[in-house]
């Protein structure tokens, strides 16, 4: 039973709906009002009626093509949302270091539920390519967040990965990616070298807690021009110095 389905035995359907709806677009990126009720078994009055009750103030809006996808007052809540998290209050000065020390772009990135999303960012004075932004989703930063779940943990995230060849490099099919991801927790940090973006380069470090668990990535991404000439062995020291600063802080404080 899915959490939709517990709540569904309260005392507030109508609100259960709400959400069930937004989240139903927040994974699917838009919905048609048929889609959205035929999938959700939700009555088309109802669904009518809940639409028009999240348009008006902005969770979501339609599009001229009639389907529905997620309002910018999502995305002000959003950034309201990771103001409160400590975790990118204690790694926000060791994320501007590490861009003045390598001129790249650096993120930091949470696993949440099965789907990862990046929780800061600080861009490069040198960044040519923008291709990302806070809150965005990440499906595999990723690889470091996976490399160290159980087994059966990381199934479930790529169970939906179509893996289509982007580029040369891209890991085409889920036993090579599994396999990459041992390597992965082996040497202690990730590389996306032109997997998705040919000329893109991007490496990635795990942050633990005091457990031993990551409980987060973070990584630095440039042009690959950015990695040459004996660069990229310099930024990687620069990315795991500075996820075992992290690590190290956040831990200092904590019991």
């Amino acid at each position: 039973m899915n959490i939709f389905q517990q709540l569904e035995y309260g005392k507030a359907p109508a609100a259960v709906r709400l959400v069930m709806i937004v989240d139903y677009i927040a994974n699917r990126d838009k919905a048609s009002f048929t889609e959205i009720c035929t999938d959700l078994s939700i009555p088309k009055s109802s669904v009518h009626h809940l639409l028009e009750v999240l348009t008006v103030p902005q969770p979501l809006r339609q599009r001229p093509d009639g389907r529905y996808v997620l309002g910018l007052r999502l995305f002000e809540l959003g950034g309201l949302a990771i103001k409160n998290i400590d975790l990118r209050k204690d790694a926000i000065g060791f994320m501007h270091a590490l861009v003045k020390e390598t001129e790249l772009t650096c993120h930091l990135g949470i696993l949440d539920g099965d789907n990862s999303f990046f929780l800061s960012k600080v861009e490069s004075p040198k960044a040519i390519v923008k291709t990302s932004w806070k809150g965005k989703k990440i499906v595999l930063l990723g690889k470091v967040l996976l490399a160290w779940l159980p087994q059966e943990r990381i199934e479930t995230p790529i169970a939906d990965c179509t893996f289509k060849r982007l580029t040369p490099r891209t890991i085409t099919n889920k036993e090579d990616f599994l396999e990459h991801l041992k390597l992965v927790k082996t040497q202690g940090w990730a590389i996306d070298d032109g997997e998705d973006i040919e000329a893109i380069c991007c490496m990635a470090a795990p942050i633990f807690n005091q457990d031993g668990k990551v409980v987060a990535a973070i990584g630095v991404n440039g042009m690959q021009s950015q990695y040459a000439n004996g660069k990229k062995e310099k930024h990687l020291a620069s990315l795991i110095k500075t996820s075992k600063a992290i690590s190290d802080h956040i831990n200092s404080h904590r019991v």
